[in-house]
Order: C-alpha cells, then sequence, then structure tokens
C-alpha cells in the first residue's frame, strides 16, 4: 500500500506511518525541502492533508470468502478529526484481528477510541471533520478502505453490521421498528413490503420480543430500554452478517436487562458462528462473553492478550488501574475503591512519550520523553505498549491484583 506523508505534518511531530512505498509530497502551498519541513503547520495546511479516499468499485458478483478462518484484519489504522481548533489524532496505529466464531473485546474509558475505530470500520465516520489517514481494514483479504463508497454500501449490514450504544437516539421515531427492520431487506434484497414486513415480525421473534404480530406497527417510544436493544439487534442481524459490532450494548440497562442482551447475542452467534467485537467498559461483562481482549488508550492499543491472561496477570498499569477499580467480594464497607488519578489527556494537545504517563505511577524519564511504546509480545499470545513492562514494580502489581483475596470472584467463568 502506497502512504501519502504531508511533510508539515513530520514538522509537527504526527507523520504517517513510513514503509518501502511512502511517498513524501508536499501539500499545497509548500516544497518538500528541509526549511519547508522546519516550518510548523497552519490550522489550513493540517486540513488540507492527504487522507485515504477509497476508489475502486467491486463487481456485482463478488464473493466474500475468509482466510484461514480470519475475518478481519486491521493494520496501522490512523484517523484523526481536523477542526478549527487544531486536529485530534484518535486513532494512533491500531492493529488487530478477528477470526469466525471469536468474540474481541475492546476495552478503555470514555474518549480512548473505542467508537471511533468501529465506525472507521464500518466507514460512517462524519467527514468532514473525521479522515482516516493510514492503514488498512482488511475484510475477507479486501482492504474496506480503497472501495469507493457505491462498495462500502454493500458491505455495510450485509457483511459487516453494528449495534449502536444508544438505541433511542438511533432509531428513528417516525416510523414504526417494523418498518425500519423491514428496510433492510427492500434496500439490500429487493423484497417487496408484504414479504420484508413479514422478515421482520420474524427477526422480533428470533430476538424474543413478545407479540411481534402486533408491536411490529409500534413506534421506538413505546418501547422500554431492553426492547428497544433488541429492536437493534434485530435490525443488525437481518442480513446475516459475518461480523458483528456492538458499541455498548447494555448501556443504561439495568443488570437483569444487560444479561439478558448479552445471553442474546450469544445465542445469536452460536446460530450463525459470526465474529463479534464487542466495545464497552464493563469488566464484568467482557469476562464472562470474550475471547480476547485489547485495551484502548487514547487512540492506541497498550495491551492485547487472550481474556484470562488478561485478568489473572495484567501487564500494562492502565490495565492494572483498571481492574484495581472494580469492586470484589472482600471489599470492606466504607472503603475507598482505587481509583487512577487524573483525566484522559486532551487528544488536541497529546503529552510527549506515553501518552499514560501523566496518570502512571511507574513512569519513569524515557516514559515522558521518549518514543511513545509500540506493542511488544511478552506472552505467547499477549502483547503490551510500555517501557517498564518488565521492571519488578510493574510485575509486583500485575501480581497483587492477581491474588487478592476475593480476587477470584472476578476471573470466575472467564476462558483461558
Amino acid at each position: 500500500m502506497s502512504t501519502l506523508v504531508d511533510p508539515a505534518g513530520i514538522a509537527a511531530g504526527h507523520p504517517a506511518p513510513l514503509d518501502a512505498t511512502t511517498h513524501i509530497v508536499p501539500v499545497a502551498g509548500t516544497t518538500a525541502t528541509a526549511e519547508a519541513l522546519r516550518k510548523p503547520e497552519t490550522a489550513r495546511q493540517q486540513r488540507r492533508r492527504p487522507h485515504i479516499k477509497g476508489t475502486i468499485v467491486l463487481p456485482a458478483d463478488h464473493t466474500w470468502t475468509p482466510q484461514d478462518g480470519r475475518l478481519l484484519e486491521v493494520h496501522d489504522l490512523a484517523v484523526e478529526f481536523r477542526m478549527r481548533e487544531g486536529v485530534a489524532y484518535a486513532i494512533n496505529g491500531v492493529s488487530f484481528h478477528l477470526d469466525q466464531g471469536e468474540t474481541l473485546a475492546i476495552l478503555g474509558e470514555s474518549g480512548s477510541g473505542k467508537s471511533v475505530t468501529a465506525q472507521a470500520i464500518m466507514g460512517i465516520l462524519d467527514t468532514p471533520p473525521g479522515y482516516v489517514t493510514g492503514g488498512e481494514v482488511r475484510y475477507c483479504g479486501t482492504d474496506l478502505l480503497t472501495l469507493a463508497e457505491k462498495s462500502r454500501r454493500k458491505v455495510r449490514g450485509a457483511q459487516i453490521a453494528m449495534i449502536f450504544q444508544d438505541a433511542l437516539s438511533a432509531l428513528n421515531p417516525v416510523f414504526t421498528v417494523g418498518n425500519q427492520i423491514a428496510e433492510m431487506f427492500r434496500i439490500h434484497r429487493g423484497m417487496n413490503a408484504t414479504d420484508a414486513q413479514a422478515e421482520a415480525v420474524r427477526l422480533m421473534e428470533r430476538v424474543h420480543i413478545p407479540g411481534a404480530a402486533q408491536r411490529v406497527k409500534a413506534y421506538p417510544h413505546q418501547f422500554s430500554g431492553g426492547m428497544r436493544q433488541r429492536i437493534m439487534i434485530a435490525m443488525a442481524i437481518a442480513l446475516n452478517p459475518a461480523i458483528l459490532i456492538a458499541d455498548e450494548p447494555t448501556t443504561a440497562l439495568d443488570v437483569t436487562v444487560q444479561a439478558q442482551i448479552m445471553d442474546l447475542l450469544k445465542e445469536l452467534q452460536h446460530e450463525s458462528g459470526m465474529g463479534m467485537i464487542l466495545i464497552t467498559h464493563d469488566l464484568g461483562v467482557v469476562a464472562d462473553v470474550a475471547d480476547r481482549i485489547a485495551v484502548m488508550y487514547a487512540g492506541r492499543l497498550v495491551e492485547t492478550a487472550p481474556v484470562g491472561p488478561v485478568y489473572a496477570n495484567p501487564r500494562h498499569p492502565y490495565t492494572q488501574g483498571l481492574l484495581e477499580s472494580v469492586p470484589r467480594l472482600d471489599t470492606k464497607l466504607g472503603e475507598i475503591l482505587p481509583a487512577i488519578g487524573g483525566l484522559p489527556p486532551n487528544l488536541l494537545a497529546m503529552p510527549s512519550g506515553c501518552p499514560f504517563h501523566p496518570r502512571c505511577k511507574h513512569a519513569i524519564d524515557v516514559c515522558r520523553t521518549g518514543t511513545p511504546p509500540l506493542l511488544q509480545q511478552v506472552t505467547a499470545n499477549g502483547h503490551v505498549a510500555c517501557h517498564r513492562v518488565d521492571h519488578p514494580d510493574v510485575l509486583a502489581a500485575s501480581h497483587r491484583i492477581a491474588t487478592v483475596p476475593g480476587g477470584a470472584a472476578t476471573t470466575e467463568g472467564v476462558r483461558p
């Protein structure tokens, strides 16, 4: 893949990843000279940087076949938001994969880039101000970022579907839920209105909505929060996608309804064998359903591993902080839970070095001034981005979290 690099961006300290096919090209009004590289970038130049725009139109009979069971492979994904205040680097070199029948959980605080990653995969970023500036999103071997919008629309819903976190906002309030589900079949399958409505009733029954034949003509506001989320799930699975992205599917739901929604997703995944990306900050939900975990912070992956090792032996200080903040069975009444101090960084003014260093109790000079650490393999299937991953203090913190009294309750039922 050939990557366009703005030389002025290099001066700002945010170059695109270089590879053997990278070409340095000047932005309009600049020249690729040493003097130009030293000049600070203006706001207008920032907004005019090159970005990835797909142009390839796939043939109508194109087939999607997983390669050795691998459905999705994201490599060095980069997304930025160009605003008057400056450029926010929301995603910085994120890489992961998803296999058939697998559940990958993406964890992190609000603002860490989880939802933006999902939107970039789906091709639904608001542009402007959001732009994909680098990387690849390969579905069944085809880079979706190179496809024209006409071809991306054929992938959306039919191959990769998404459940949005706020069902009331995602559903159109002036159309019945049956009409909104049936639209999937009318647009993608060319069904007539009667057959599409019958499919809508079938899907509502499949997601366990009682009285589906009567409620198909109801409007979103006439359903409870849990039922609206089931409607969203019905719309997402309508065309039997190979990948389902669930973005905070249990947000604002009570504990009982959360369990019902997660049980439903597991049931549907077992029936169809689809891969699922679960975006959440709920560590309890992840422990029960995920196969692998990817922890995000400030637009970067800081730790990836199978779910069992992450809970039993967290290696990154941020992951350790997340787990330490979870209530345990032995927590005494009135005891204050440990918390990660400070706030996530401002993406318009990222700190130098590791983005987590202002909040990290293990940070040293190299963390503050050095190049942000890359993911490095620390176990057979685990990768961590930390300069001090093997330091005795970090290892001791990992051991303490895994062996505290009552800690087994946190990892009970977790897959190895």
